[in-house]
């Protein structure tokens, strides 16, 4: 993800699978992982924060809950482990694939 220019860190993964709203600055790639507004609040300047904090409960919850559920069917452990599989697999193929001989027609 480093090389895709963002890496987002695990304690976001951490409290959203807690059940927590989040609040958080925008940066670029974040939107790959929650839907800003819908899942995780965002705070561009100072009126955002205060804005995010005077939400309802009912509707902090309503946030907190839908970056839970996306966390656990999308951003576990074993999700990534999948995908590092997948990627290791990919790239064995490529490799093998590379190594072969080409057909003569």
């Amino acid at each position: 993800m480093a090389q895709m220019g963002f890496c987002p860190s695990g304690r976001l993964f951490e409290a959203a699978a807690c059940g927590v709203p989040i609040l958080s600055d925008r940066w670029e790639g974040l939107d790959r992982f929650f839907e800003p507004g819908r899942e995780i609040l965002i705070a561009s300047e100072t009126q955002d924060a205060v804005e995010a904090i005077g939400l309802s409960d009912a509707d902090l919850r309503r946030i907190a809950a839908r970056a839970r559920e996306r966390t656990l069917s999308e951003h576990t452990a074993d999700h990534r482990a999948a995908e590092l599989e997948a990627a290791l697999d990919g790239a064995l193929r490529t490799r093998h694939t590379a190594a072969l001989p080409a057909m003569e027609s």
